[in-house]
């Protein structure tokens, strides 16, 4: 049956059909070849169910943020506190790239509202100051990765959802691993910046400094009211995402660059998103439901178990399957498809879920960026006018990056264990 569902699949996806649609009619395809006897009125049933969860509510609330920090002068603020801040460095406008995504994924949760938003101001300044248009490329789509992994978090919000594991928790799982994943990238950009001789900015003094952060403290008070009220138990993600868009609409006006029009504008792009992405989730959902009646997570889990009763060589295999779907799926497809399979097996080992859940999303981020379907990637490329095949040739040094962080946290759980234990005592 997976060799069907894959093959169709694959197949649908080279001649053009978009990938969702792929996914779901192979997936139908499969039914129909191996389970005749299953009415396809489940198939409808089981796509509405997939998303009909109150928590996926705060999804397009978080996009709608995210959008409107974008139209109202929000990320041209915290692009000029990350300069003030690294720009003086050498490779500056690279650190300034991934110091900004930092900030930003505070707000947005959004991987793709970060590598637009940012990658649309950053990469043609970088590649007017000398910088390679594919390093550019790498630079800004592996530091969007950031947003989904420090709170808020969209692909969290989703993981909470079909789990029913704490969002709070979730979201405070975060934290560490993703300041690790903004240092880990900025060491790179500066091995990067030393090599190539990139340029940097003159330093703005303690003065400039403290100017830059007084016009930026009103974006950087998001993530604070968001990690305040959900972790404190004041209201939960839903709450959050609605919380900030007020937020982010009073701090467009109040600067006096978002206008009615632009308004407009961003709920339109995060109709779009919202579509997307509940379209992919839906698809998804298929796939996973159909390999579930047709025992594919039993023989998977099989496999699996060969591996022993090492914790870290299930997850290393874990990791495997991942990262492998990650070059043909989109990342949150295959979260979607692959968690139900997983969880039961890492829950007979003994794993702690808030662990596991951080592995899965770090390895859906570096699917995120790893050719041929990393669409952070894709949208960089689009946003900042680069081919596509010269961002290939530079991100695989950025993904080496990133995989060292996912496999940090696999082998000293702590780093995303402790913070959660301590808020929640």
């Amino acid at each position: 049956m997976i060799l069907t569902l894959l093959g169709v699949a694959t197949l649908l996806a080279v001649i053009g059909v978009p990938l969702a649609v792929a996914l779901g009619l192979a997936a139908m395809v499969a039914l129909t070849v191996f389970l005749p006897h299953i009415p396809t009125e489940i198939v409808a049933q089981r796509m509405i169910s997939s998303v009909d969860k109150f928590p996926l509510v705060a999804v397009p609330l978080f996009i709608l943020a995210g959008e409107l920090m974008n139209s109202g002068g929000i990320t041209a603020r915290l692009i000029a506190l990350s300069k003030a801040l690294v720009g003086w460095i050498k490779g500056g406008l690279a650190l300034v790239n991934v110091a900004t995504s930092v900030f930003f994924a505070g707000i947005s949760g959004s991987s793709t509202a970060d590598a637009a938003g940012i990658g649309r101001v950053l990469i043609p300044s970088m590649k007017k100051e000398g910088y390679d248009g594919g390093f550019a490329v790498a630079v800004t789509a592996a530091s969007s990765t950031i947003g989904p992994i420090l709170p808020p978090s969209i692909v969290m919000v989703i993981y909470s959802a079909m789990t029913n594991l704490s969002i709070g928790k979730l979201f405070l799982a975060g934290v560490v691993p993703g300041l690790l994943m903004g240092g880990v990238l900025m060491a790179l950009v500066l091995v990067y910046a030393v090599r190539r001789n990139y340029p940097r900015a003159p330093w703005g003094g303690f003065r400039g400094l403290f100017t830059a952060f007084l016009k930026a403290i009103g974006p950087l008070g998001a993530p604070a009211i968001i990690l305040f009220g959900v972790v404190g138990g004041y209201f939960g993600a839903t709450e959050a995402g609605a919380i900030v868009v007020a937020y982010s609409i009073v701090l467009g006006l109040f600067y006096g660059e978002l206008t009615w029009a632009r308004m407009v504008r961003a709920c339109r792009q995060t109709a779009l998103n919202v579509g997307v992405i509940l379209f992919a989730i839906t698809a998804a959902s298929i796939v996973g439901w159909t390999l579930a009646v047709g025992r594919v997570p039993q023989q998977l889990a099989g496999l699996i178990s060969g591996a022993g009763d090492s914790q870290i060589a299930v997850f290393l295999v874990i990791i495997a399957v991942l990262l492998v779907m990650g070059l043909f799926l989109d990342g949150l497809a295959a979260m979607v498809i692959m968690v139900p399979v997983f969880i039961p097996i890492t829950t007979a080992l003994g794993a702690d879920p808030l662990h596991f859940a951080m592995i899965v999303i770090l390895c859906v981020m570096v699917g995120a960026v790893t050719p041929p379907v990393g669409i952070l990637l894709l949208i960089s490329c689009q946003v900042g006018g680069v081919p596509y095949r010269d961002a290939v040739r530079t991100i695989w040094p950025f993904v080496a990056a990133m995989m060292a962080v996912v496999l940090l946290v696999t082998f000293v759980p702590s780093l995303t264990t402790w913070l959660p234990e301590v808020a929640f005592r």
